[in-house]
């Protein structure tokens, strides 16, 4: 079967954490026969990914897949909840950069594995935070362990991708009165603050992410959308940079910046109740509120 039929998704069934592959509209669960094999477990399918998904295409007829209630309006949980790590890009997309004002020059940074949700969850804003902010991105799924990557290597080592939501707080980011450049992580990584879903489209070839773009839209109007010829790396290009700085994982997400038009360049946060929808090319919307107490 072709890898772009496989849409990748967790979902939380029977109190377990259960593997499933998004068709027809709904999350299917794998059966008791498939659950047996420990390439199928959640962890062990990251890890492993590509010995996992050799195994699902070579017995997807066998897998007699379990529809279940779980659909893209259910609240759903992150695609891979268990990254070795979650890799970010700043300022990748020049009219953000600009925007942002400083360095113009990206920077990569991480984020806490767990901030991660899924689609459908509510993104909690802490009282402490003032200027909560929306970064909506493409998000890398690594398939490979890679260091030094070489463009080729890079493009094979971009298993599949989702869309994103690198939430900020801007406070954090930048001090109260955005003359400080404090560590990214403290602003990024927050719990729910990393929303990403609602599934992972593995893809056969690096040449279907090409055209892959990403929109924002904050309560129903657009307000960010960016495709690859904006960006100052493309997406091989990220992975290859990144790889220069740490090795890469399978189960790895790298997030791959936003484009402009993030509240912050206007002086204008999020509120309480807003919603956040995330568009990405070829995936079914994410979707969160946001919670501010």
């Amino acid at each position: 079967m072709s890898n772009n039929l496989l849409k990748i998704g967790t979902i939380l069934y029977k109190g377990n954490l259960q593997l499933s592959l998004f068709k027809d509209g709904f999350f299917y669960v794998l059966n008791n026969f498939a659950q047996k094999n420990e390439l199928l477990d959640v962890r062990n399918f990251y890890n492993n990914l590509s010995e996992s998904l050799d195994y699902i295409k070579n017995n997807y007829e066998k897998l007699f897949l379990l529809k279940t209630e779980y659909n893209l309006d259910s609240t759903l949980l992150p695609p891979n909840p268990f990254p070795s790590k979650i890799v970010g890009i700043g300022k990748n997309y020049k009219a953000h950069a600009k925007e942002m004002k400083g360095s113009i020059k990206p920077a990569f940074f991480l984020k806490a594995p767990s901030a991660l949700i899924g689609s459908n969850n509510d993104i909690i804003v802490p009282p402490f935070i003032k200027k909560p902010d929306y970064e909506g991105e493409v998000v890398l799924l690594i398939g490979k362990k890679v260091k030094n990557a070489s463009l080729k290597e890079a493009k094979e080592a971009i298993l599949g991708y989702t869309a994103g939501n690198d939430f900020t707080a801007r406070d954090l980011q930048y001090g109260e009165n955005n003359s400080e450049c404090l560590p990214w992580s403290q602003a990024k990584s927050l719990d729910t603050f990393s929303p990403t879903g609602p599934y992972i489209k593995i893809i056969n070839d690096y040449s279907e992410m090409e055209n892959v773009c990403v929109t924002t839209k904050l309560n129903g109007m657009i307000v960010q959308q960016g495709c690859p010829e904006d960006m100052f790396y493309d997406y091989a290009n990220v992975v290859a940079e990144a790889s220069k700085l740490m090795t890469l994982y399978p189960g790895d997400l790298i997030f791959t910046g936003t484009p402009a038009g993030v509240g912050h360049a206007k002086g204008k946060y999020l509120n309480n109740g807003d919603l956040i929808e995330i568009i990405v090319t070829g995936l079914d919307t994410l979707k969160n509120k946001v919670v501010r107490y």
